[in-house]
């Protein structure tokens, strides 16, 4: 379970994927790097199911022109989860992973995409 998620989202929203994985590790030091990384993946799941997040479609650079990624959540977070790199051992090991998934797009309350 993650401790204070709301302001852990709210600090994150509008971030990139590695602000909301820093964020789930900073607002939940108790959690093993793995624990981390598994609840990542849980969030990105909940975010996708509750229309909070998007992601543009894989190998894009989001632009008003590019097609968001209209795939089920699971699709979606399988396929993020599989460049998952297997060697990992901390967050140090991440910085390339972060750039080879799609980029996240936040939904705000009126519906418009926000991403940094």
């Amino acid at each position: 379970m993650l401790i204070d998620k709301k302001e852990m989202l709210d600090n994150a929203f509008g971030m990139w994927s590695s602000a909301l994985f820093s964020d789930i590790g900073g607002y939940n030091p108790h959690l093993s790097f793995l624990e981390q990384k598994q609840q990542f993946f849980i969030l990105l799941k909940e975010l996708l199911d509750d229309g909070k997040i998007k992601f543009c479609t894989p190998n894009e650079i989001w632009s008003e022109d590019n097609d968001i990624w209209n795939a089920d959540s699971g699709e979606i977070v399988g396929y993020i989860e599989s460049k998952w790199p297997a060697l990992a051992q901390s967050e140090s090991d991440l910085s390339d992973y972060f750039y080879e998934i799609p980029a996240l797009l936040w939904v705000d309350e009126k519906g418009n995409l926000v991403g940094s």
